[in-house]
């Protein structure tokens, strides 16, 4: 019989890895080229599960598990840079291992050209701005979750109130006296059956509409590009090119923001005392640069877990969508000072 240990030797990974792959663990951080080197093993090899010798003979057949997929919405090389993505997907492979469920197939949208057939999956959760008529041409799936996105008002979906947190964020700056505030952000957009179709960035619209309220609104404040970390980096030095600076950043992730750091200190801009900064996520560095940022915590986990849950019902009967919004907290550290 073909063991977990003849097809670790044959993929040269340990024993625990092919175990984790095969068993569709998506807390694990491994490469695509090894994720399907143990697959292809162990296709070669006939590898075949069994229960324990325990349970073998004493436990019932049960019931093939429910599997699903995930269809993210950018590239492989922008979830493993930006850790949001990566946290919600963490957050989905806990619950789905709590709820008895597998996740069979993983679709960066970069591949959208493939088609996932109905028979292969019980459900779907779709991570970002994917329109609905792309999903309905790429499957007929009809139990759907979107995150981060609203696909329409028949499909669940998992959301946190971008507008709000913005609105809660620029109200710190607004209390710490600053009123030339610039935003920092990249370019969003929704895959759509004709291609990519640009979207503002809820984050930016919501700052334009701050600032204008205030008559503060100022254009070459602005600055976006790819949602990079390096561009974080590129765009603060563009900034720092102004007759007349900002004397604070909003910034839309914290990667970003990390990037705006270090161009700042580069030029030996003392943050918080000549530019003050506040991004969004809460990383787990973000508390541990210096200084440590100020950012609005979503919690990306949290959205991953809901959506299997609301999978879960969907599977169990439940007719009605549901729109689900998870909350925001604002983390005041050193990047911005303190409230007055």
């Amino acid at each position: 019989m073909v063991t977990i240990k003849d097809i670790a030797n044959q993929a040269q990974v340990s024993s625990a890895t092919v175990s984790r792959v095969l068993n569709n663990d998506m807390t694990l951080q491994v490469a695509d080229e090894t994720r399907q080197r143990i697959i292809e093993v162990a296709k070669q090899l006939d590898y075949k599960k069994v229960k324990s010798r325990a349970n073998k003979h004493s436990e019932p057949e049960t019931e093939k598990k429910q599997g699903i997929g995930l269809v993210i919405w950018g590239s492989e090389q922008l979830e493993s840079s930006d850790p949001y993505f990566m946290f919600i997907r963490q957050g989905i492979g806990r619950e789905c291992a709590k709820q008895g469920i597998t996740v069979n197939k993983v679709l960066f949208m970069d591949d959208w050209d493939m088609i996932i057939a109905d028979q292969e999956l019980d459900g779907l959760i779709v991570i970002g701005k994917v329109h609905i008529d792309l999903l309905k041409q790429l499957t007929p799936i009809q139990h759907i979750v979107s995150i981060d996105y609203v696909l329409d008002d028949d499909y669940d979906s998992v959301m946190f109130d971008l507008q709000k947190a913005t609105r809660h964020a620029m109200d710190h700056l607004f209390q710490l006296g600053h009123q030339k505030i610039g935003y920092i952000g990249g370019i969003s957009y929704i895959r759509t059956l004709e291609g990519k179709v640009h979207n503002i960035d809820v984050r930016q619209k919501e700052y334009e509409a701050i600032m204008r309220e205030k008559g503060w609104f100022e254009p070459a404040y602005l600055f976006v590009n790819d949602w990079r970390t390096e561009q974080g980096y590129l765009l603060m030095k563009q900034a720092l090119e102004l007759d007349d600076p900002p004397t604070a950043f909003l910034i839309g992730s914290d990667p970003m923001a990390i990037a705006a750091l270090k161009a700042l200190h580069e030029e030996e801009i003392k943050v918080p005392d000549e530019v003050a900064i506040v991004s969004f996520d809460d990383i787990p560095l973000a508390s541990f640069v210096s200084p440590a940022l100020t950012t609005v915590r979503v919690l990306t986990e949290d959205m991953g877990i809901t959506a299997v849950k609301l999978l879960v019902d969907r599977f169990n009967g439940r007719d009605v969508p549901l729109h689900v919004t998870i909350p925001t907290k604002l983390i005041i550290r050193e990047s911005c000072g303190t409230k007055t």
